[in-house]
């Protein structure tokens, strides 16, 4: 279920710097909602790698038009607006143009303090932490919202986001599942993929598919490279259920995952746009997402 209401033209209080004789400025509102989970059954010392976290964040940024793509990046969004097509894959690829730095031109993008933010779900309601950054990542300051929540992570549970003040909701949106049913090569992913290339070079993955509503599957495969660096590959599978990794894309997976640090991590991706006040733009973006190595 997604389900968008704008605020009131007054319920919306952006403080930060006026800039109103700037034509150049943008607004953007971001809230995340992410059930990430790591698991590895094989790891050395027999840790299981790490459990369910469901982080809650939001966002909002003022910002000069210029900075819109670094400013997407930052928040999480360039990602997905680049999805490979449908059933297709893509190496992650930088914009082959001048580059805008962000961090000379900080002072320029602020993240906005929008005053309180409830967030309710599974039967309880929380107020997201407001915390106060003076230079996020050398790139942007201002006030952020949210973290690691104590609110329970539900498939198919309805999850509200309203403002302190607010009597209706901002956004709402519907958890998608968790990747319970997830094989790889036949082997069930929560129990290790061990020994997944054994019989030959390929990668086929099966699920059942969330016919509820629309959403977009995102796979990364990432490894270390020989010179060091970290490689990664992008899938965007088709929610119908099986998906077998291209013979191309296949090709450009290291030959021995067992030495390389070859990574899986499969994601459900719920995005809806809502209207906020006094914003350019908002969007609700709920991740669900599942890693694990391949040894």
């Amino acid at each position: 279920m997604l389900t968008v209401l704008a605020t009131g033209c007054d319920e919306l209080g952006l403080s930060g710097r006026a800039d109103g004789a700037r034509g150049d400025l943008r607004t953007l509102g971001v809230v995340v909602f992410h059930a990430a989970e790591s698991v590895d059954p094989q790891a050395p010392g027999g840790t299981a790698g790490s459990g369910p976290r469901f982080l809650v964040e939001a966002r909002f940024v003022r910002y000069p038009q210029p900075l819109e793509s670094e400013v997407r990046e930052v928040l999480g969004l360039a990602d997905l607006d680049g999805l490979p097509p449908a059933d297709g894959c893509a190496t992650r690829a930088r914009s082959a143009g001048p580059a805008v730095d962000p961090a000379s031109r900080g002072a320029e993008i602020e993240l906005l303090d929008v005053g309180p933010i409830l967030v309710r779900g599974g039967g309880a309601e929380y107020a997201l932490p407001v915390r106060t950054f003076p230079d996020l990542l050398d790139v942007m300051s201002g006030v952020t919202y949210g973290g690691v929540s104590p609110l329970p992570c539900i498939p198919g549970r309805r999850y509200d986001v309203r403002g302190g003040s607010d009597h209706s909701p901002w956004v709402s949106v519907d958890a998608p599942p968790a990747w319970e049913d997830l094989h790889v090569n036949g082997l069930t992913a929560r129990e290790g993929l061990f020994g997944t290339f054994d019989a030959e070079p390929r990668l086929d993955l099966e699920w059942i598919p969330w016919t509820d509503r629309l959403s977009d599957l995102v796979l990364n495969l990432s490894w270390i490279d020989a010179d060091g660096s970290r490689r990664s590959l992008i899938c965007h599978p088709l929610d119908d259920g099986a998906f077998r990794l291209p013979v191309e894309a296949l090709d450009l997976l290291p030959a021995a995952p067992e030495l390389a640090d070859l990574t899986l991590r499969i994601e459900r991706v719920v995005r809806v746009s809502f209207p906020l006040d006094r914003l350019d733009e908002a969007e609700a973006v709920f991740r669900v997402s599942l890693a694990t190595p391949i040894r």
